[in-house]
C-alpha cells in the first residue's frame, strides 16, 4: 500500500520492483521518516494544546473562567489525533520497509522465531544477529580472550625497565 509520503524509487526509468534501493534512496527515505517524526510530535502538541485551558494574563483578582469553545476544542483534538495516528502508521510502515531492506541485504538477521514469539529460543546461525553475536558465539567474549594487547603492553614495560636499568648503570 503506497503512502502519500513515500519517496520515489526511480528517476523516470523503467520501474523494477525487485531492484534494491540505492544508498541515496535509503538516506532520502530515512530523512522522510525523520520529518514525519517531527510532524508526529507537532500533531501530539496540537492535540494536547486543544485540551488545555488558556491562562489569563490579567490580574489575579479577575478569577473569571475564560471562555472555552468546547465544540471547536473537540474538533481540533479529533483532527490532531487523526493526523497523529495517520503519521504514526506511516512511520511504522516505512520503518518496517527499512528493516526488511536491512534483512534482505544481510545486515541484520531477524529469524522467524524472534518475530513470532519473543520468548522462543533462537536457532543457532552463522549470520550476525546485529547484537555482536554470531551463532552462539559472542564476538565481544572472543575478543576479550585475546592476549595480544596484554603481550604488547608487557613487552613495552620490559623495554622501559631495561632502559631505566641501563641508564642507571651508565650513570654510575
Amino acid at each position: 500500500m503506497a503512502s502519500p509520503n513515500d519517496v520515489a524509487m526511480n528517476d523516470g526509468s523503467s520501474p523494477d520492483i525487485h531492484e534494491p534501493f540505492t544508498i541515496e534512496e535509503n538516506i532520502s527515505q530515512l530523512n522522510a521518516i525523520d520529518k514525519s517524526a517531527v510532524q508526529l510530535m507537532s500533531h501530539a502538541a496540537t492535540a494536547l494544546n486543544s485540551l488545555t485551558t488558556p491562562t489569563s494574563a490579567g490580574s489575579s483578582a479577575d478569577v473569571s473562567k475564560p471562555d472555552i469553545d468546547a465544540p471547536a476544542a473537540k474538533d481540533a483534538f479529533t483532527k490532531s489525533t487523526d493526523a497523529f495516528l495517520t503519521a504514526l502508521h506511516d512511520i511504522d510502515v516505512r520503518m518496517k520497509r527499512q528493516i526488511m531492506g536491512l534483512e534482505e541485504a544481510g545486515i541484520i538477521n531477524l529469524s522467524a522465531a524472534s518475530r513470532g514469539d519473543p520468548n522462543a529460543q533462537a536457532k543457532a546461525s552463522l549470520k550476525p544477529n546485529g547484537l555482536g553475536a554470531v551463532g552462539n558465539l559472542d564476538v565481544g567474549w572472543l575478543n576479550s580472550r585475546s592476549t595480544k594487547v596484554e603481550r604488547d603492553m608487557e613487552a613495552e614495560l620490559w623495554d622501559k625497565a631495561k632502559k631505566i636499568l641501563e641508564s642507571q648503570s651508565n650513570n654510575k
